[in-house]
């Protein structure tokens, strides 16, 4: 990770194969006196394909009790995850993506779940 500090500004450049790396690479700068900004440029670059990310993700929202995993498609371009369908709560919502970006070489999520 390459870190370049201007004015209290942090900005952050490299790879990380998890989201919660690049998650957590932010949390820290963040917290230190001075900082007054963060820009994460950070990439997820991981070497998974697009069949096992996807089939990690429909696994855990599978397991996840809170959520009607039949109402929700995933769909996994690259490192991109697409999340569309139905769920009956804003919790559910945001659950779902959480557990979207858990999964192996995730770099966004765009979640397009809607709320029945």
């Amino acid at each position: 990770i390459k870190v370049v500090v201007e004015n209290g500004w942090v900005t952050l450049q490299g790879e990380v194969k998890w989201h919660y790396q690049k998650a957590a690479a932010e949390k820290v700068v963040k917290n230190q006196e001075g900082v007054t900004g963060v820009s994460n440029h950070i990439v997820i670059n991981s070497q998974t394909n697009d069949a096992d990310e996807k089939n990690a993700i429909e696994l855990a929202l599978n397991r996840n009790w809170a959520i009607s995993a039949q109402d929700i498609t995933v769909e996994v371009e690259g490192n991109n995850v697409t999340l569309s369908g139905t769920v009956q709560s804003l919790y559910q919502r945001e659950e779902a993506e959480r557990l979207a970006w858990k999964a192996n070489g995730v770099g966004t999520v765009a979640n397009e779940l809607t709320i029945a």
